[in-house]
């Protein structure tokens, strides 16, 4: 079973979880709902890009009783927005979706209500989450579990391993990304064949097909934001010579900087278009702070994305 198709069959067991609440059970319900979506890099992703900028929920569903129906905008991802801002609303403050459709619904059961607030509020929210989900190949999912699993539970080792040789930090951490992918199921996850532009660092077979992935330090220092730029030309020249759509990108980021990629594209993960590749752009942080991020100054290195493209 791929990493994304499990984690679709995981999603839409939780929804159905949720839709089989009761009034007595809702609340709850949704609450473990949305502590499912926070505990998974990507869907915790997801509902942070759904989050910006969301509507206040307060005069939405005042306007509803008023009028005594549901109104929601016309716009798909506005309505997306409305409906997760009141649930957020009702969760947050523990009102029941009944409390709502009381004003709004035929029926006098508060079970077919909080059916009905279901269908109306939550649905819209977990299509659009699985939709999501779906324009997510199996390999980017592998590599964002990689960031993920790196930076909860082994950032100081694999910081540790790069520091005791910088000269071959690469390496160090290309050997890491390869033993992570062979142990998720990538049977032949490191190759270097020849091309004609040369030897990919990582040349992966995924379903019969070459994903060629470009492994790259950033350290602000020696290895900074043309070191990066090298790694896009490459990795574009890697998808280039075997007829591949797109090609990946991996930065370890060992500076004691943020790395912030200003791009046309809001998607995630993160993407730039080049010519007519998509090269995905996956960041690493290792470097270990010594003062929280509350207490330490913010320093970022932002790369732009006309940078990235100029030859």
């Amino acid at each position: 079973m791929s990493a994304v198709f499990q984690l679709q069959h995981v999603f839409k067991n939780r929804v159905q979880d949720a839709l089989d609440s009761r009034v007595d059970t809702v609340l709850s319900n949704l609450k473990i709902f949305f502590e499912f979506l926070n505990n998974d890099l990507l869907l915790k992703s997801i509902l942070g890009e759904l989050t910006k900028n969301l509507p206040d929920p307060k005069p939405l569903m005042e306007s509803m009783k008023t009028s005594r129906r549901i109104i929601l905008p016309s716009s798909y991802l506005e309505k997306v927005k409305t409906c997760l801002s009141i649930l957020r609303h009702m969760v947050e403050t523990n009102e029941d979706p009944f409390q709502l459709m009381c004003f709004i619904s035929a029926s006098r059961s508060v079970d077919t209500m909080t059916r009905e607030a279901m269908e109306a509020f939550f649905v819209p929210v977990c299509k659009y989450i699985e939709e999501r989900i779906v324009g997510i190949d199996s390999f980017q999912y592998l590599l964002v579990r990689f960031k993920l699993k790196t930076e909860w539970f082994e950032k100081k080792k694999v910081y540790c391993l790069y520091k005791d040789n910088t000269s071959k930090g690469e390496d160090t951490l290309d050997r890491a990304l390869r033993s992570y992918l062979f142990n998720e199921g990538i049977n032949f996850p490191f190759s270097k064949p020849s091309s004609p532009s040369g030897e990919a660092d990582v040349l992966s077979i995924v379903e019969k097909k070459p994903i060629p992935l470009e492994i790259k330090v950033f350290d602000g220092e020696s290895r900074s934001q043309s070191h990066i730029r090298q790694g896009i030309i490459q990795a574009y020249s890697y998808a280039k010579d075997y007829g591949e759509p797109s090609a990946y990108l991996v930065i370890f980021n060992v500076s004691e900087c943020d790395l912030v990629f200003k791009l046309s594209s809001a998607e995630i993960p993160q993407r730039l278009v080049v010519g007519d590749k998509t090269i995905y752009i996956f960041t690493v942080n290792l470097y270990i702070h010594e003062e929280t991020a509350s207490k330490r100054d913010l320093k970022q290195c932002v790369i732009e994305e006309k940078y990235l493209l100029e030859t």
